[in-house]
Formats: C-alpha cells, sequence, structure tokens
C-alpha cells in the first residue's frame, strides 16, 4: 500500500522569492490600492483606514536591517523544505493548494478539485508582457519558468484513485484534465513549490481549494474531513509509492494577523485540527483562507509529528500589511 512520508506547508507569496529590500517596495507596489485587507474579524478596510488603526505599530519591522534579515530567514527555511523532500525520495507529491480565479472561474466554481491530466504545464517568466513592472519581473521567477514553457508529469493514476475514492467516501469531488485558461498555464499554489521546493521533475497530484472565491468556499470542518479522506485514499491505493503531502499558500493576508498565526502554528503543534475549525469562518478570507490548505495537508498526514522551520511576520507597510509566512513539516 502506498504510505505517505511526508507533509510540507508553505508560504507562496511573492516575498519568498524576493530580497528583502524588495518587500518594501512590493508594499508600495501593491497595498495602497489592495482591495482584500481585511481585519481578524472579516472587516474590510482601506490602506488608509488601517494604517490609521495601527499608527507606528509596524515602524520597527519594516527598517531596512528587519526586512533584510526576515528575507534572509524565509530563504533558509525554503531551503530547508527543499532538503526535507530530497531526503524523503518521494515517488508522488500531492499538492493542496488554492485557486485564484485562474482556473475556477465564475462559471464552475466547485469547493474541491482533483486534477487528473497526464502532464501540468507551467508558463514562462518570457511570456509576460512588455509593460511588466521589473518588481513583478524579478518575483515570477519563483512562479513561471526562466526559460521555455515546461510541463510537469501528474500521476494521473493515483490521481483517478483519489477521485474515486472521494465520490465512494460521501465527497462529490470535481475533477479535470486539463486547464481552462490555456494562457495562463499552472495556477500559482502549483507552479511556487515546484519551482521553489521539489527543484525536480516528482509527479504531482494537484488538489484545488475554492479557499477564496464566494459562494462555494468549503468551511473549516469540511477541509479537514476532505483532508482525512484523501490520508484514507492514499492509504488504500495500491502501490508501494512513497508520497508526499504539500499545503501551498499561507498563513495570514493581507493584513498580518500574528495572533491568529500562531493559535494556528500552536494547533498544528499540539496535533488540535478540530481547534482551527473553532476559527469564525470570517477570518478565513482573502489570502488567511489558505490557512485551509495547510488543514487539508495536515488531515491527509494523520499522526505524523509537526516541526515548525520558521515563522517570520512579513511586514511590508507602516499599515501592518503583508504575509505571516511560514514553513513546516509533519513527518
Amino acid at each position: 500500500m502506498a504510505e505517505t512520508v511526508l507533509g510540507v506547508g508553505t508560504s507562496h507569496s511573492p516575498m519568498v522569492s524576493m530580497d528583502g529590500t524588495d518587500w518594501l517596495a512590493w508594499g508600495r507596489h501593491s497595498d495602497h490600492q489592495h482591495p482584500m485587507l481585511y481585519t481578524e474579524d472579516g472587516l474590510r478596510l482601506s490602506y488608509e483606514e488601517q494604517l490609521s488603526r495601527v499608527a507606528g505599530t509596524f515602524d520597527e519591522h519594516i527598517t531596512h536591517d528587519a526586512v533584510v534579515a526576515g528575507a534572509a530567514r524565509v530563504h533558509s527555511a525554503v531551503d530547508a523544505l527543499h532538503r526535507a523532500v530530497a531526503d524523503a525520495r518521494l515517488d508522488v507529491l500531492v499538492i493542496v493548494g488554492d485557486d485564484q480565479g485562474e482556473h475556477l472561474l465564475a462559471d464552475n466554481l466547485p469547493p474541491f478539485l482533483i486534477y487528473w491530466g497526464d502532464t501540468m504545464p507551467n508558463a514562462s517568466v518570457d511570456g509576460l508582457g512588455p509593460g511588466t513592472p521589473e518588481i513583478v519581473r524579478r518575483f515570477m521567477g519563483g512562479y513561471h519558468e526562466e526559460g521555455p514553457e515546461r510541463s510537469y508529469p501528474v500521476d494521473a493514476a493515483l490521481a483517478s484513485h483519489l477521485i474515486e475514492f472521494a465520490l465512494d467516501h460521501d465527497f462529490d469531488v470535481a475533477s479535470s484534465n486539463e486547464l481552462p485558461n490555456v494562457e495562463r498555464r499552472m495556477g500559482h499554489a502549483f507552479a511556487f513549490p515546484l519551482r521553489r521546493i521539489t527543484r525536480a521533475a516528482i509527479p504531482i497530484v494537484p488538489v484545488m481549494i475554492n479557499t477564496y472565491n464566494p459562494p462555494t468556499q468549503p468551511r473549516a470542518n469540511r477541509c479537514l474531513a476532505f483532508g482525512r479522506m484523501l490520508g484514507d485514499a492514499i492509504a488504500a491505493y495500491g502501490s508501494d509509492a512513497r508520497v508526499g503531502v504539500l499545503a501551498s499558500g499561507g498563513l495570514s493576508h493581507f493584513i498580518v494577523l500574528e495572533d491568529i498565526d500562531r493559535r494556528v502554528l500552536e494547533a498544528f503543534g499540539r496535533g488540535d485540527l478540530e481547534a482551527l475549525c473553532r476559527i469564525p469562518e470570517a477570518t478565513y478570507v482573502a489570502g488567511t483562507s489558505e490557512i485551509k490548505n495547510w488543514i487539508t495537508a495536515a488531515a491527509a498526514c494523520g499522526d505524523a509529528s509537526f516541526e515548525l522551520i520558521d515563522y517570520i511576520p512579513g511586514y511590508r507597510t507602516p499599515a501592518g500589511t503583508g504575509t505571516g509566512l511560514a514553513f513546516a513539516l509533519w513527518r
């Protein structure tokens, strides 16, 4: 039978593929007009409203030295995840990631989708338009290929098994064997771990969760159940494959909610996944909803022990916007 031998949790923010000095530039470029700034209670604010709430609270976190040190910790953590994946000698990696209007669109927006095509294509940085800002070009190398477009192998047999198992166990999961948005290619939640974590052509199974877009966002308790089902499905697969499960995304953003992030990480450390279902759904909005990818992956890993590699509150503006950058393993 197949065995889940490793779980991985990784943020996939553009900040992960930037130098620290670019963190502040990215904040100026993206956050002042950001449409998705939400508080812990789900209150949506403008940048100016958020800035007035926090007035100087985060100034020490956005100095040159602070952001350079933060980025160095991020790059060290990514390297640690890469080594763990390489050492695990995986036969296949199940990637649990969200979709942000890349392929799950308003005309077809399932809560869960398993991709079972033979390959999944990734775009090239060279395909970015001539008007693309230079700072965007710099971090897109963390998602897109720095060369020709590339197709990554998918373990279609395992993917098909997961679909069948889900249907047999009360999950009416959606499926697709091709990407509807052919110009967009692979979504960022899947491209990032392939570009930065695996760095090799390990066959994958992409599992898309609609954490972002109403009205079909699965609730945290449903993600927990879905993850447990995935773990059971992997164990029931008639193969001796060494399987990894990776959660792509999170933690809190685009306002950094350190208290929520630490509460989430502590719950993973205790193995208390039910505690994550008691966090109000109003908190799981915008980028913070990607914590549900971690809930799913943790549940798929069963009783594996949680190891936090690092957590860096990635502030990039005086308003406390940015990303809670987290990197962890289950083994």
